[in-house]
């Protein structure tokens, strides 16, 4: 399907945080930069508890464990490594714009909000590029298939014209 790494990145412009994974940030007063919210999953993944460890009657549940313990840990990585940075930036203006609220700073708030609506209005761009991106993969695909069959037609075409006796 087209749209399965689009989906996300759309997603993530329309809501301040759309993976389940990570965790909620609390509300408050505090103004949150970036870093503070990476610091914040990830403090927050490394405390949740894992499910206990299951008996060698459930060998299935054992792989699970295991599997959500790998998960747990590349999505640390990902988070250290930057590689959700619109996530967290989208969560830390989101939260700021209800901080700059709490604090009664409303221009503050304005200005933190337009910088969110800018942001999603972005990520609904790349979202956007990203389809475009891989509608036109699915042509070009199609197109050498397209290709190839016309080949192959013309080559079965050229077969059956030797085997048919000429009248």
């Amino acid at each position: 399907m087209i749209f399965h790494r689009v989906i996300p990145l759309f997603l993530s412009a329309l809501s301040p945080l759309t993976a389940a994974e990570f965790p909620m940030v609390p509300a408050s007063d505090r103004v949150l930069s970036v870093p503070e919210v990476r610091n914040f999953w990830i403090r927050s993944l490394k405390t949740q508890p894992l499910p206990p460890k299951p008996t060698r009657l459930y060998p299935e549940k054992e792989a699970a464990r295991q599997r959500m313990i790998q998960d747990r840990r590349i999505l640390i990585e990902e988070v250290r490594s930057g590689r959700h940075d619109i996530a967290a930036k989208l969560v830390a203006l989101s939260h700021n714009v209800e901080a700059w609220n709490r604090l009664r700073d409303d221009k503050k708030a304005e200005e933190t909000e337009r910088r969110l609506y800018r942001l999603r209005e972005h990520v609904a761009k790349l979202a956007t590029l990203e389809a475009q991106r891989e509608a036109a993969i699915k042509v070009g695909e199609s197109a050498e298939r397209m290709a190839t069959l016309s080949d192959e037609i013309q080559r079965l075409k050229a077969m059956l014209a030797a085997v048919e006796p000429s009248g």
